[in-house]
């Protein structure tokens, strides 16, 4: 025995589907947005880790010949920090405390799908990373 549809539920089943759909892609660029924010946060992070990199690489040598200490060179630290974040088109400040060098960078990321939701085509991130010198033990440690 066939069940016949009353006049009220005919169409229910089409309207039930067209808003899951919308829903669903919703929810899909939802998370390809939040997918995009998150990796312009990697970038940033990525971005202060090169640039205190960078920086750390400039050591005093003739205090480290002398007694073998690291200690960094403050200002040529900072210089080159900054400027590779320049480079890399971010934003920034590199300070050196004692024989650290701390790295904050600021860049701005095309975000293209916040447009679908109205807040912008870009989002500013900051991340702050720091590096310190080192020396390699000659057998194989750091």
């Amino acid at each position: 025995m066939t069940r016949r549809c009353s006049r009220r539920d005919r169409g229910a089943i089409a309207a039930w589907t067209a808003t899951m759909s919308v829903l669903a892609v919703a929810l899909a660029l939802t998370v390809v947005a939040l997918a995009q924010v998150q990796a312009a946060r990697v970038r940033a992070a990525g971005l202060a880790a090169e640039a205190a990199r960078a920086g750390v690489q400039h050591i005093d040598l003739t205090a480290y010949r002398t007694n073998g200490r690291l200690v960094l060179q403050p200002g040529l630290a900072s210089t080159a920090a900054e400027a590779h974040l320049a480079a890399a088109g971010a934003t920034g400040t590199a300070t050196v405390t004692g024989n650290r060098i701390t790295v904050t960078a600021t860049s701005r990321q095309s975000v293209p799908l916040l447009t679908v939701f109205g807040l912008g085509g870009q989002v500013t991130v900051t991340a702050t990373a720091a590096a310190q010198p080192y020396t390699a033990d000659p057998i194989g440690g750091p």
